[in-house]
This record gives C-alpha cells, sequence and structure tokens, in this order.
C-alpha cells in the first residue's frame, strides 16, 4: 500500500511461542518487519526454548515474564498464540494493557469467554480480532460470489471432508486430555466458518463423535441450513482422504481442495468434465500482466496486514470479533448434543466400556 512503509512500524508482542507462532507467525512477521510494517518487540511463552527459537527471527525482541510486561515493553498488538483455554484470559490481560488483539482460532473455548472478551475490546476501544486465514483465500472468496449469485443455480447440498494423520508438533499431553482441543474445537472452527458464511445460520444440526471421555478424533455434523440446503461436515485426525469440500448446485458441482488457498474445481450443467485450475489476477488488476491469486503464505499475510493497517486506522478490520460468534456457538450446541459414533471394530467386550465412558460420569 502506497505510504505505509513511511509510517512507524506496528509493534508487535507475540503471546505463546509454539508451533503455530514458529511455522507461521514467525516467517510472517519477519517479512512485515522487512517492509517496515511491523516489528515484534516481545516474546511470551513458559518454555524457554520455544522463546529462543523464535527469537532467532527477531533478535530486538525482548523475553517476557507476562502479558502485562508485554505491554510495559511497548506492544500495540499482542498475537495470542497459546493454547485455546489460555485465549480469554490472555485476550482480556492484554487489552487492559492497552494492546490490540490478534486472537488465534479458537477465539475461545466458550461463547461466554467469547463475548467477555469483546465486551472487554469495546469498553477499552481497543482492537480485538480472530484468525480466520481461510476468509483470505480466493478460492473460498470465489465459492461465496458463486454461491451468492447462484452462477450454477441455487445450490442442494454439500458433502465436506476433512482430515489427515495427527502430526501436529503438540508440547503438552494437555491437548488430548478432557477439556482439550478435539477435532471439532480444532479444524471445525475453519469449517464451520466457511459454511456459516456461504449458507447462513443452521436450523438443524446432529453431531456425533468417537469421544469416550477424552477428545474426538473423529466426527460428523450433519447441517441443515435455510432453504434446505443440507449435507455433512465429517472431520479426522486419522483418515487422510478425500480432503475435499464438494457443494452441488443446479446446474453444477463445486469442489475446493482444502487449504488449496488459489484452486477451485468446477463442473458446468451435466458435462462429464470438471474445469480444475489455479486462480489468476487479470491483467489490469494492479498488474499489467495476469498473477497468480494468492496461496497460503501470502493469504497468511494478507490477513496480518489487515490487521497491522487497522491498527494504524488506514483499514476496516476485514474480522470483527463478533463474527468468531456463530461457529464457536455450532460447537457449543454439537458438543451440548453429542451422540457416539457407531465404532464396528470395537469388540464385544469394549463397545459398553467406550458407551460408558462417553457418557460420563
Amino acid at each position: 500500500m502506497s505510504g505505509s512503509a513511511a509510517a512507524a512500524p506496528v509493534k508487535v508482542a507475540l503471546i505463546g511461542c509454539g508451533a503455530v507462532s514458529r511455522l507461521y507467525y514467525a516467517p510472517a512477521l519477519e517479512t512485515l518487519r522487512r517492509e517496515g510494517l511491523a516489528e515484534v518487540v516481545a516474546l511470551l511463552d513458559p518454555d524457554p526454548r520455544a522463546v529462543r527459537h523464535v527469537s532467532r527471527h527477531f533478535r530486538r525482541a525482548s523475553p517476557v515474564a507476562s502479558v502485562s510486561d508485554a505491554g510495559k515493553a511497548g506492544a500495540e498488538l499482542a498475537i495470542v498464540a497459546s493454547p485455546p483455554r489460555h485465549h480469554a484470559t490472555q485476550t482480556i490481560e492484554a487489552i487492559g494493557s492497552g494492546m490490540g488483539v490478534l486472537c488465534e482460532k479458537p477465539f475461545a473455548t466458550s461463547t461466554v469467554d467469547a463475548r467477555r472478551m469483546i465486551e472487554a475490546a469495546a469498553v477499552a476501544g481497543r482492537l480485538l480480532t480472530v484468525s480466520l486465514v481461510r476468509r483470505f483465500f480466493p478460492a473460498t472468496r470465489l465459492i461465496r460470489s458463486l454461491l451468492t449469485t447462484e452462477t450454477l443455480g441455487p445450490p442442494l447440498g454439500f458433502h465436506c471432508f476433512e482430515g489427515g494423520r495427527f502430526d501436529w508438533p503438540v508440547q503438552s499431553i494437555d491437548y488430548f486430555a478432557p477439556g482439550g482441543s478435539g477435532v471439532l474445537l480444532d479444524i471445525g472452527v475453519h469449517a464451520l466458518d466457511l459454511l456459516q458464511g456461504w449458507f447462513g445460520g443452521p436450523e438443524h444440526v446432529l453431531y456425533e463423535d468417537d469421544a469416550m471421555g477424552g477428545v474426538e478424533v473423529n466426527c460428523r455434523v450433519r447441517l441443515t441450513f435455510p432453504g434446505g440446503v443440507s449435507g455433512d461436515l465429517r472431520l479426522s485426525r486419522d483418515w487422510p482422504r478425500p480432503n475435499v469440500y464438494a457443494i452441488h448446485c443446479a446446474k453444477g458441482r463445486i469442489e475446493w481442495p482444502v487449504n488449496e488457498a488459489e484452486r477451485v474445481r468446477v463442473r458446468f450443467g451435466g458435462s462429464p468434465y470438471d474445469v480444475d485450475g489455479r486462480l489468476i489476477l487479470p491483467a489490469g488488476a494492479g498488474s499489467d500482466q495476469a498473477i497468480p491469486a494468492a496461496d497460503f503464505h501470502r493469504s497468511f499475510l494478507d490477513q496480518l496486514r489487515n490487521v497491522i493497517e487497522s491498527v494504524r486506522g488506514r483499514e476496516r478490520l476485514a474480522v470483527p470479533p463478533e463474527e468468531a460468534l456463530p461457529s464457536l456457538a455450532t460447537i457449543e450446541r454439537c458438543y451440548g448434543h453429542r451422540r457416539r459414533m457407531a465404532m464396528p471394530w470395537l469388540g464385544a467386550d469394549e463397545s459398553p466400556r467406550a458407551a460408558t465412558a462417553a457418557s460420563g460420569p
């Protein structure tokens, strides 16, 4: 953006230096530092090894012992990338210490906590947003446009499957303990945010999972939206395929390969062929020639740039904090009416024990 580099960089505190910060935020913030848009001044994590690893990107950043110390270090924006159970407490503390906040998903572990966070930001007059990076994907934006304009006719139904062998480098067994982050609260935040952005609020929800006293590894959500659009969302931490969101319309079909930020497949009418291509920005859209649309990492940067420019007062937030509530409310609805998923591979002696564990004390 013209003139952005001339302004002072926004001072950032990174709250939580685990995998999401190491793999995504640190490289992105390093890019923004080179562009003169952001400067990381404080790092907070109870694991000194995690702090040391991330500090390699930011030699001038100081390790701090608390969120309030990050504010004292001059941070204007806190990126809260700690485990979900800390999001509400740390976000509210950051706001009280004079910082705006970009909070990683899930925004909170309950709508009660989420509303407390939103209220704290409103009272203090501070910026608050949530990381929903898939909203910035050219592919998901195109899908929303195709559905809104009914280019392929009205939507009729959908089937979405997302999953894979779990290999996220978690640092604590608490991640899998009761009250930890099951697949619905993890991947489901992104999935439900997209579906509800495309179709509206669900009228009916049926939910089942394989949790047996711990967190779920597999789950299925049957959703019915206004207009009768219905379908299944299946999420897994052990099934690697097919990883596609498929939407059936009256005059064709849309398919999105999961996390392919710039790719969409479309079938028109009764054609036996799909159009499978990567999206481009045509000549004239800020360039003299066609250029590839943003991939995942560029979309992640676009999200951060929007937050930085919002801190400066130059842009509006693309994701106001209230927009984190619908998907979180649906997740609460699912957990509040969960049913045990059929698991025919369990033996005759295992199945009763599984049912007892799933029902709780």
